[in-house]
């Protein structure tokens, strides 16, 4: 196929969510797009079989034009055989298990160059069992990463649900995770074309606002929200950040105590820089992209996000009044 930038699209979920019913769902919504799918080495190929038409070296090529494949190896080998294929395909869908990190998918597209001039990650979308999530939130591990990471959450099984369980799952998703947009379905069944379109990744659409008033205060907590041992912190800052210092700090902590923190996300107003500088945490390392240029009547702060386990404020604070920048 011929080089061009690709979006990407990770799934993710837990076990029984519904991860492969919204893939069917998005290639029966979707007919005017050619997919390559890949599903993790541990599943097997569950697209509808009445699609398949053909295999040739563990790849499915389906009636609609899409390819499926399942990944038994190297991923990044995974997507130069797909490439330099003779494939055509103009989205990548990844359907992680029901036990998987997605960050560890995610990394690929965002720190690796090669990869990067040819695919580009759209967004990670999260299936949810609604009416088990606020048990295992906290408590499953795997689980309340896949929550954290993702930049969409559908929740599934909602007929099995009340208002009221679902006016609690809202407060409590939105206060751990208020990136992410979220709905409530049964059956996978909703709208798919927008969420092949979040743009979570591009700069452009990075120019979020964590929904929380500004303070006067330096590095001053504006937001926390607890479940169990999850916790989700906001933070403004007025004052310009050092760049050396932010960089070797974040690099450091998350070298540490990488564990800890399922996602890290904000932009950034650093000292003699006259564009945004956006973070994000993928894998254990930080992420720095550029933004877009800060405009004259735009307020100049840090806005960012620390969501993990068992985080601690008064750490949190400490380690970025430190990167305040200082003549």
């Amino acid at each position: 196929m011929s080089l061009k930038t690709i979006p990407v699209t990770i799934i993710t979920g837990f076990l029984g969510s519904g991860k492969t019913t919204l893939l069917n769902q998005i290639i029966k919504q979707n007919r005017d797009k050619k997919f390559a799918i890949i599903e993790n080495e541990f599943g097997e190929i569950n697209i509808d079989s009445q699609l398949v038409i053909s295999t040739s070296e563990n790849i499915f090529e389906l009636t609609n034009g899409c390819i499926c494949c399942t990944l038994n190896g190297d991923l990044a080998a995974l997507l130069n055989k797909l490439v330099t294929g003779d494939y055509e395909f103009d989205h990548l869908i990844i359907e992680t298990t029901g036990i998987a990190d997605p960050s560890a998918v995610a990394a690929v597209f965002l720190t690796d160059y090669n990869i990067q001039t040819v695919f580009k990650l759209d967004g990670v979308i999260c299936l949810v069992d609604a009416e088990n999530v606020l048990d295992i939130l906290g408590v499953q591990e795997e689980a309340s990463k896949q929550i954290a990471f993702s930049d969409f959450l559908i929740f599934n099984k909602v007929s099995q649900t009340d208002v009221k369980l679902r006016n609690e799952i809202t407060a409590t998703i939105t206060g751990i995770n208020p990136l992410a947009g979220i709905t409530f379905c049964d059956f996978a069944d909703t709208d798919t074309t927008p969420l092949l379109n979040i743009g979570a990744y591009q700069k452009e659409k990075n120019q979020y606002k964590l929904g929380f008033q500004s303070s006067k205060q330096p590095a001053m907590l504006i937001k926390q929200h607890i479940h169990n041992d999850i916790v989700s912190q906001g933070y403004i800052i007025g004052e310009s950040l050092d760049i050396l210092k932010i960089r070797h700090y974040f690099t450091v902590m998350l070298f540490i105590q990488g564990t800890y923190f399922y996602r890290i996300k904000g932009i950034l107003n650093i000292e003699g820089l006259d564009r945004k500088l956006i973070i994000q945490s993928v894998k254990g390392a930080p992420v720095f992209t550029d933004g877009d240029a800060w405009q004259e009547n735009e307020v100049r702060e840090t806005r960012i996000v620390f969501i993990g386990k068992s985080l601690k404020r008064e750490i949190l604070e400490k380690g970025i009044r430190q990167c305040i920048y200082k003549p």
